[in-house]
């Protein structure tokens, strides 16, 4: 019976997840991605949210933030440890893992890679959050955390595709630097918005992850018309 509730439990953690890379995968019909190589940058995702959590409680044991009520330990919190810590984790990913695969061969490759590892990270959030808060949770994190989680690595994913294919290779590390900081911004800005607790917090999450959407759908616009 218990071994069941922790399948159930998983399963339905997943679920978010698997639905957001199927909907984002579609976006590469003509030219789509190995099958098992998107299992593996899944995989890849979930594995690093480890250390990410790590790094979140070291910094956490010198720069205590998670127990503080105070809102600029918060916006501080977000912006510089808990954003960049996370988004340059599932960068890694998508750089060390597909960046140099040939099928990586399209700039679109990098949204949906990023995408797919983003969605990797937040799966297994999702499953400890299940764990700790129940299945109810998942209904919630469904279009939100994980959604963000997903929207923020495709925007780096963008900036490494763009950055792989580009003429001039001198800007590369410029253009992955101003994807990254993107990610954070956006990530820090959605903490701080969730962090907020008043009648308005739900709307305005909502709107923000509205907003975060679009910039995604027109960077995935802006990828399949590039030219490489």
């Amino acid at each position: 019976m218990i071994l069941f509730i922790i399948l159930w439990y998983i399963f339905i953690a997943l679920i978010p997840g698997i639905f957001w890379v199927w909907f984002y995968r579609r976006e590469d019909k003509k030219n789509p991605e190995p099958r098992n190589l998107i299992i593996k940058v899944f995989l890849w995702g979930m594995a690093i949210t480890v250390p990410t959590i790590a790094f979140e409680f070291a910094a956490d044991f010198f720069v205590p933030f998670t127990t503080s009520e105070k809102f600029y330990i918060i916006v501080l919190a977000s912006l510089f440890i808990i954003a960049p810590i996370e988004e340059y984790f599932k960068y890694l990913v998508i750089k060390k893992k597909v960046y140099p695969n040939p099928a990586f061969d399209e700039p679109l490759d990098g949204v949906i890679y990023g995408v797919v590892a983003g969605l990797g990270f937040a799966s297994l959030e999702n499953i400890l959050v299940i764990f700790s808060e129940g299945q109810n949770a998942i209904i919630l994190r469904f279009a939100t955390a994980t959604l963000m989680h997903a929207v923020t690595s495709g925007i780096v994913g963008y900036y490494l595709g763009i950055a792989k294919f580009i003429k001039q290779k001198d800007k590369e590390k410029s253009l992955i630097s101003q994807g990254l900081i993107i990610a954070i911004l956006l990530h820090g800005l959605y903490n701080i918005i969730v962090s907020i607790q008043t009648v308005f917090t739900l709307i305005l999450t909502v709107l923000f992850l509205f907003v975060m959407y679009l910039i995604l759908a027109s960077k995935i616009q802006e990828a399949k018309k590039a030219k490489i």
